[in-house]
């Protein structure tokens, strides 16, 4: 599918505008300054350190990848990098010499990263030594998934690749047909037990089995409308979230929806555009929509409990839990902590002038974010 085009988000929404008067003004919106609030948790530095990389200008949400020992970051460049989670202390770094695109990602002893060519690629944990490198179809914009010994790699023209972690040899490949204008980002596949959940630009989301790559179902979540082809557009962008038997998963001019884990039934769905992130805890959904304000949806109904507006047009990045409270990043480099019953701010830290577009990770009450320039940061509250 070489006349595939993919759309980046930082021209978004001069394009929206335009669909509807090609000779207007640029309408590209304002970023909302930031308000002032009562803070009530003091985030603090627990360390950080450059890891002499990052997405420069480009929209890449390449987002770290934890491990037990250690944080994995990467590059556009092709640099993979080890930092140790206690210390912030470089444990090795890589140069893939390709210009990576997705990931990394890290499981079972190795590190998995994917570029814009379609070469994928198996680092050691240990040393970052390469293991093996491997082609797919297309370009790789999704971090991969990996679990008992199989790296699934999503290529953008819908394409999803089971490779061997041991060598990168082609286990089984699954295909849905992709629209001819997408969005330069890409969710990631899931794997629970012996399951996949992967969604694509179309719209659909599909349940496969992890050793064969057999369809269980598919269902679609948004159905494309309007008369342009950007209006059309109803990319499955932010990670599905699987959790008590149902998957959450949104797209972008769309809707977020509630599925049964088993048959693929849609439980509710409520009519939202969302290409950052989703986050799920056992009683609320948390979404980061188009337009930067941030939604709690009721788990069970799909009810609205609030949605924080204040932060619109800042391009926030996905929520991520932390305890009682969902942090977010924005094109500034600010980190905004909001409590989760309802919404309103209680912290803020600037990490990074570049700004933040990956997703920050929570692991073990500590929340690591990687900035636009490659600066790693780790947070906990005081």
């Amino acid at each position: 599918m070489k006349h595939l085009k993919l759309l980046s988000i930082s021209i978004l929404y001069t394009l929206l505008c335009a669909c509807s008067g090609f000779f207007d003004k640029d309408n590209t919106p304002t970023p909302s300054p930031l308000v002032n609030y009562k803070q009530e948790v003091s985030p603090k530095n627990i360390w950080s350190t450059s890891t002499n990389g990052g997405v420069g200008s480009e929209y890449l949400k390449l987002v770290p990848a934890v491990t037990d020992r250690a944080i994995f970051t990467a590059s556009k460049e092709g640099d993979v990098t080890a930092t140790d989670r206690t210390s912030g202390k470089t444990l090795w770094k890589t140069a893939t010499h390709v210009p990576i695109s997705g990931g990394p990602a890290a499981h079972d002893n190795v590190v998995v990263i994917g570029s814009r060519e379609g070469d994928v690629i198996g680092l050691r944990q240990s040393d970052g030594a390469q293991l093996w490198k491997a082609k797919v179809s297309s370009e790789v914009l999704a971090s991969p998934a990996i679990s008992q010994n199989i790296s699934l790699v999503k290529s953008i023209d819908g394409h999803l690749t089971a490779l061997s972690v041991e060598n990168g040899q082609t286990l089984w490949k699954y295909q849905q047909t992709e629209p001819t204008l997408i969005l330069r980002s890409a969710s990631a596949p899931q794997i629970i037990h012996d399951n996949i959940i992967v969604g694509f630009a179309n719209g659909t989301l599909a349940k496969l089995t992890l050793q064969s790559g057999s369809l269980y179902w598919d269902q679609l979540i948004a159905i494309p409308q309007g008369s342009f082809t950007i209006q059309r557009m109803v990319d499955i962008d932010a990670d599905p979230i699987v959790l008590n038997h149902r998957i959450y998963a949104a797209t972008y001019q769309g809707r977020i929806a509630a599925l049964d884990f088993s048959s693929g039934k849609m439980i509710w769905n409520y009519d939202i555009s969302s290409y950052s992130g989703i986050a799920a805890d056992p009683e609320r959904v948390y979404v980061s929509d188009a337009k930067s304000h941030i939604w709690a949806f009721d788990a069970e109904s799909g009810r609205v409990d609030w949605r924080q507006s204040q932060l619109e047009a800042r391009n926030t990045t996905g929520p991520a839990v932390m305890g009682n409270y969902i942090v977010v990043g924005d094109e500034e480099g600010y980190l905004h902590w909001l409590n989760k019953q309802d919404g309103r701010f209680v912290g803020r830290v600037r990490v990074d002038r570049s700004g933040i577009l990956a997703t920050p990770v929570v692991s073990d009450n500590t929340l690591y974010v990687v900035t636009k320039s490659g600066y790693l940061a780790a947070y906990r509250l005081s």
